[in-house]
């Protein structure tokens, strides 16, 4: 039964002996579930098996109850569950505090600034010493596993732990011991760390593994095997081949210089007469020796021997379709001599008999047999035969039917017309119940009578979209849609808004700011809001409209609609100025139009150089004997400025200290050393400690993204390239330039795959690629897939939403000390009630206002404060229509 121990408000640690029964083979592993009180359903912990008798169970809400069970998995499946657990409570022990020490927590984690290594190569016989310095506060707890197997408690091994390192020991290394070792360290600070240490030792290659004999006659035999798990270090040469028959003790060698994994063996002197019982036996070769043969017999020949095959001619293509709640059978005529083993598979794992599923094998049909299939019975299933000579497999995929699911919506009411009709679409089903969808059925009803009614059409609804007729002036209506395919008739959509079947009468307004974001000899471009009100009507486009100088008459500049808020007008003449203003468009007309209040020339905009420094800058540096300074000043200008340094009393001077060395062989250690030369002669010399080995430069990242940025910085992510090079990546070397320059500047070097960028200029564009670097050099950089404004990301001005429908604020925050925050309507703190749902983090502030009506119009205020400050954000909100509650029909 499990037990839990280490019990806080959010995790639970749960320990488990293991079975006393493993069913014939080692226990794999373990599959732990948990069910809350409140819940009938068991939910998996962890998607893979859990190799240890314990396992750390997260997430968990404060003052819920639960309960555990776990089962035990070997090679032929899982086993039962255990006895469900007692019920745990998840909250923080109380007790009597006794001594209490106050320290910074530290996250543990590799001491990256203290040298060590990850790769070690040994000869066999040889001891092996794995040091790996550690740092956090509390201590870091530490485990150590050879690939998934934990080996604290094995003897073979001795672990030392300090508080600052952790040792791992292996005394006279095998070629068994070849593999790659994990240490896990944590403190309950931040999330659990791992490194993994690979050991490779020099050894003879260990057996040659699954030997298996083809092609029997009494003539000729094949022999096929696979290459040993471990080399020993070294490559594979080549392998030895050996025979003998029943009738002698030793062995005749075939072949020793096999290089493939395959050999025919022809001319045998015993010619294999029949039921003659032969042995083979097969050995690998590496430069250090030969491996343990792997022997295969004996076997008696048989000359008639028939490779096993179904039929899969009732089922074409492999394939089966089944309606949800039907019975499937699957039965396949096979053949094989001798007669082959039978194994039905699900999804590769072996399928079990129940209730549900049963096999059933005659001498020559294989059967399965599935009663009431539902969902989770669709996947590959597959028949195994193994006759001891051959083992083949044959596949059948199993496809259930069933109704698509609901329509997805909301349903939307694109136009409505004078001559009693409304235009509705909506996306199709996510899911088609494994049939595609025939047809669609739309319902209507009127909003005061509560009754549903079919729409009648000549022809089947097959597209998205509907135009709804004979309908009632003035009337207001509300939709649903059902899609239907072969399975039958699926779920209804949600419920369109209500509608009144009148022709709208109203354009959108203005829209609300306008602004030039740049200008060039023969161009303008422009930014603008979306209008505050859309008429009830979505906005199909907007239309520019400009005119020159002192002329009265406005000329439209865009044949077409513009769908977004940006427009670039082109071919102005040079140095003249120009008028421009614009208005939005819906199903009704034209709306107001916003016209920027001063004219705009037509020149190259010029923006004299301008040095950006803010209160962070440092004036004076203080730098070490040897040590580097790095000063970074930000600077804007149109065209670009050309920088420059220089020392005010003497000039920059340069010591080159560094040398290329070209014509090296790759893969080849080399040693170094260097001598100072003056007019006297050659100095010291200083030779390296450990040897270079000639690298490649490593491939450059995967992939670079800018996820965050700030008024005055941005912070990138990338992944790690596919390759090194060769040698250990030692760090990665970021680079930016503005949009309009042409030289990259260094920004930044770290050894993590993240860096935030300081000291960059507000809203202006920049550019960013990272290199990785080895002992080799640096790689091609790779640039991030686009460019970035640099601003602070706010909220949106204002928010339109129709009545009755739920109204969602949500905006990230952060700061230390951990920020207080709460959200207002004016003045006025919205709390927790029916109306107002609200969910306050240190990273998030979320607020659900529910069912909308026009008394939430107004201004909302987010206040995020703590000790160094307080900062506001603001949105409006226009809530359009009016809200009527209804009464649900039964």
């Amino acid at each position: 039964t499990p037990e839990a121990t280490d019990i806080t408000r959010t995790s639970m640690q749960i320990v488990w002996d293991k079975p006393s029964v493993d069913g014939g083979s080692m226990v794999t592993g373990y599959y732990l579930e948990r069910r809350n009180k409140k819940s009938l359903r068991w939910v998996k912990m962890y998607k893979d098996p859990i190799s240890d008798t314990k396992a750390k169970v997260h997430h968990l809400t404060e003052g819920n109850e639960y309960q555990y069970r776990v089962c035990a998995i070997n090679k032929a499946g899982e086993g039962p569950y255990s006895v469900v657990s007692d019920f745990y409570k998840a909250a923080d022990p109380v007790g009597i505090i006794n001594n209490l020490n106050c320290y910074f927590a530290e996250e543990a984690q590799v001491d990256t600034d203290v040298a060590m290594r990850t790769h070690y190569i040994v000869k066999a016989g040889k001891d092996v010493e794995i040091m790996v310095p550690l740092k956090g506060r509390p201590a870091p707890n530490v485990s150590w596993k050879k690939e998934d197997q934990n080996i604290d408690n094995d003897p073979k091994y001795d672990i030392h732990n300090t508080d600052t390192s952790s040792c791992l020991i292996i005394t006279q290394v095998t070629r068994n011991d070849t593999g790659k070792y994990t240490i896990n360290i944590s403190n309950g600070v931040g999330e659990p760390k791992s490194l993994t240490v690979s050991v490779k030792v020099q050894d003879t290659p260990a057996a040659c593994r699954n030997l298996i004999l083809k092609d029997v006659t009494r003539g000729k035999v094949t022999l096929c095997w696979e290459s040993p798990l471990l080399d020993g270090g070294a490559e594979i040469t080549n392998f030895v081949v050996e025979k003998r028959d029943s009738s002698k003790r030793t062995y005749a060698c075939v072949t020793n210089k096999c290089k493939e994994t395959t050999c025919v063996i022809e001319e045998l002197s015993e010619k294999l007469k029949e039921l003659t019982e032969m042995f083979f036996r097969v050995c690998s070769k590496n430069e250090k020796g030969t491996s343990d043969f792997v022997e295969i017999g004996p076997i008696k020949v048989k000359d008639y021997i028939i490779p096993p095959e179904a039929n899969l001619k009732e089922y074409p293509d492999g394939q089966i379709s089944v309606r949800l709640g039907h019975n499937v059978h699957i039965e396949l005529p096979y053949k094989g001599k001798p007669r082959p083993a039978i194994l039905w598979l699900k999804d590769n794992l072996p399928l079990k008999e129940s209730e549900k599923i049963r096999f059933k094998k005659t001498e020559n049909k294989a059967t399965l047999m599935i009663k009431n299939v539902e969902k989770e019975n669709e996947g590959k299933y597959t028949l195994t035969l193994d006759n001891t000579f051959f083992r083949k497999s044959f596949h059948i995929q199993v496809i259930t039917l069933g109704p698509p699911s609901k329509p997805v919506g909301p349903i939307r009411l694109d136009e409505v017309r004078a001559e009693k009709s409304i235009t509705i679409n909506w996306a199709p089903p996510t899911h088609d119940g494994g049939n595609p969808v025939k047809y669609y059925i739309v319902e209507r009803r009127e909003k005061k009578t509560g009754r549903w009614l079919k729409v009648l059409t000549r022809k089947p609804i097959v597209e998205a979209a509907h135009r709804v007729t004979h309908l009632t002036e003035n009337v207001e209506y509300e939709f649903r849609v059902y899609a239907v395919n072969d399975a039958g008739i699926g779920a209804p959509s949600n419920i369109s808004m209500p509608i009144k079947c009148a022709e709208p009468t109203e354009e959108p307004d203005a829209p609300s700011i306008v602004n030039v974001t740049d200008t060039t000899n023969t161009s303008v471009s422009m930014e603008w809001t979306r209008p505050a009100s859309d008429g009830g009507m979505e906005i199909h486009g907007y239309i520019i409209e400009m005119r020159k100088g002192s002329e009265e008459e406005w000329h439209r500049v865009n044949e077409d609609l513009c769908a977004v808020t940006k427009y670039n007008v082109t071919g102005l003449e040079t140095g003249a100025e120009y008028k421009f203003r614009i208005c939005a468009v819906n199903s009704v007309g034209k709306g107001e139009t916003k016209e920027i209040t001063e004219s705009v020339q037509a020149v190259d905009r010029l923006l004299a150089p301008e040095i950006d420094i803010d209160a962070s800058f440092k004036q004076t540096h203080i730098v070490k004997s040897g040590g580097s300074v790095y000063i970074r000043i930000a600077f804007k200008g149109k065209p670009t400025p050309t920088a420059s340094w220089t020392k005010v009393d003497g000039e920059l001077g340069t010591t080159q200290t560094s040398l290329r060395v070209s014509d090296l062989l790759e893969g080849v250690p080399y040693f170094f050393r260097v001598m100072a030369e003056n007019q006297y002669g050659l100095g010291e010399a200083y030779e390296m400690p450990d040897p270079v080995i000639a690298t490649a430069e490593p491939a450059p990242p995967k992939r670079v993204d800018i996820i965050d940025t700030t008024d005055k910085s941005a912070t990138l992510v990338w992944i790690k390239p596919e390759h090194d090079g060769g040698s250990r990546i030692t760090g990665y070397c970021v680079e930016s330039k503005a949009k309009d320059a042409d030289k990259w500047i260094v920004c930044g070097t770290t050894k993590n795959l993240s860096l935030i960028i300081e000291g960059l200029i507000e809203n202006s564009e920049y550019e960013f690629r990272v290199k990785a670097k080895n002992d080799s050099g640096f790689s091609v950089p790779r640039e991030a897939f686009s460019s970035v404004i640099i601003k602070d990301k706010l909220l949106v001005d204002t928010v339109i939403i129709r009545a009755g429908s739920d109204l969602v604020l949500d905006a990230a925050v952060g700061g230390k000390p951990e920020p207080k925050v709460n959200w207002s309507k004016g003045t006025k703190e919205l709390e927790l009630c029916e109306k107002y749902a609200l969910q306050y983090s240190s990273t998030r502030a979320l607020a659900i206002i529910k069912f909308c009506d026009r008394d939430d119009t107004g201004k909302y205020v987010l206040t995020v404060k703590n000790a160094s400050g307080t900062k506001t954000a603001e949105v409006n909100v226009k809530v359009l229509g009016k809200y009527a509650k209804h009464t649900a029909i039964t």
